[in-house]
């Protein structure tokens, strides 16, 4: 019956030509949609998950006045009583806080974040504690707590010409460089220009025990929407959470509709290729109408008519799948290779007169994956036998005295 097929497939090449354009359609916008789906869906949360942290909180307020240690563009200070209240949030595994100031020295601002790294599992030094992929410390060490000392991002290290040992004024306070870390690919939330411990740069703000960055990690199970709004109440006017989940709309609206929506794209896809496909294979059966009667005639059974043509346009869907399946994860990549995505406002506390830019650009890293490719194959081949049955089906119904019968 399959060399029969194959045999039917290449005596009527333009018909099974066109057959196979329209599979190649379907597999190629199947795979091309799974596959942006997914690295957008990656791209868009990895900064979060980096963190090792569900949930990151932030007050909004009216930007505070000049200052020579200033808090960052509209951030409001989240105080100590607020942290401890959202650790005790039922269903928080644990809650730490950072610190990102502006601190001013001759006019020109750095952005300097205040971490605690020997106790702080969540945030913006988190990635090379855990040695994920981010933030790696190329030179030098971590900072001690107890002393003046600073880790600087490879970049505003060598805009300012220092390295390890060197000292540098970050705002009111000098600083000795103990390590220089190198950002690699991916967008940091809360991040600097330097990194020093936190009570200092508490000190350095004048504003006591405050954060402007919370980073909330759950417990296994536990609902992040009702933590969420236990977070808001607490916190008050001007909260903004930002989870796993409401990031991607956050990024950007149209790459949060790709990512959650590549699912329901599939199922479109699916839905008009079919019937179009529906309607080209019973097309191309009425042509065979009087074919297919002479071979009821000679004895063939209702069930031999329906697998010759649901192996034919099996094989035609095969045949279309492949080099739609190469194109679509083409087209994916170099979509990717066009999209600009970088994390919101609300994450980038760099101002405008930075002297270097803030490490936001979201990187998009496509990947074929067997899932992906299976998947593509499997739902393609599967409209490709479902059309040929239902053809199949509608050819043999008919007598075939009637179908002999047909002008």
């Amino acid at each position: 019956m399959l060399a029969l097929a194959l045999r039917e497939i290449t005596r009527r090449r333009s018909r099974a030509l066109l057959a196979v354009v329209g599979f190649l359609l379907i597999a190629l916008l199947i795979a091309a949609g799974h596959c942006l789906g997914e690295a957008i869906r990656k791209a868009t949360t990895e900064p979060l998950a980096v963190t090792g942290a569900d949930l990151v909180v932030i007050r909004q307020v009216v930007p505070c006045a000049f200052a020579v240690v200033k808090r960052p563009k509209d951030l409001g200070p989240i105080t100590a009583a607020e942290l401890q209240a959202i650790a005790e949030v039922e269903g928080v595994a644990a809650a730490s806080g950072t610190l990102v100031v502006w601190a001013f020295h001759e006019g020109q601002p750095t952005v300097v974040t205040g971490v605690v790294p020997g106790s702080v599992k969540t945030g913006p030094l988190r990635q090379y504690r855990a040695g994920e992929r981010c933030c790696v410390l190329e030179e030098g060490r971590l900072f001690d707590p107890r002393r003046d000392e600073a880790v600087l991002d490879r970049e505003f290290a060598l805009q300012q010409g220092v390295t390890v040992g060197d000292s540098i004024q970050l705002g009111p306070r000098v600083f000795t460089v103990c390590g220089i870390l190198k950002v690699a690919g991916v967008a940091v939330i809360g991040g600097g220009q330097a990194y020093v411990p936190l009570a200092g740069v508490q000190e350095m703000l004048g504003e006591g025990d405050v954060y402007d960055y919370v980073f909330v990690s759950t417990r296994e199970g536990a609902s992040v929407e009702a933590i969420a709004e236990r977070i808001e109440a607490i916190i008050g006017e001007g909260c903004q959470v930002s989870s796993q989940d409401s990031l991607p709309d956050q990024i950007s609206r149209s790459a949060a509709m790709t990512a959650a929506g590549s699912g329901a794209f599939v199922v479109l896809i699916l839905a008009v290729g079919g019937l179009l496909v529906v309607r080209g294979t019973l097309a191309a059966v009425r042509e065979r109408t009087v074919e297919i009667g002479i071979l009821r005639a000679l004895g063939w059974r209702k069930r031999h008519v329906v697998s010759l043509l649901g192996y034919e346009t099996a094989l035609q869907g095969i045949l279309g799948a492949v080099p739609g399946i190469l194109l679509g994860y083409a087209l994916a990549f170099l979509v990717c290779s066009q999209l600009n995505l970088s994390l919101p406002g609300s994450f980038n506390s760099y101002p405008p007169c930075a002297t270097t830019a803030p490490a936001l650009a979201l990187t998009l890293e496509p990947s074929i994956s067997l899932h992906g490719v299976l998947l593509a194959l499997f739902l393609t081949v599967a409209v490709a036998v479902a059309a040929g049955l239902l053809a199949g089906r509608y050819a043999a119904s008919r007598a075939p005295m009637e179908s002999l019968r047909q002008p």
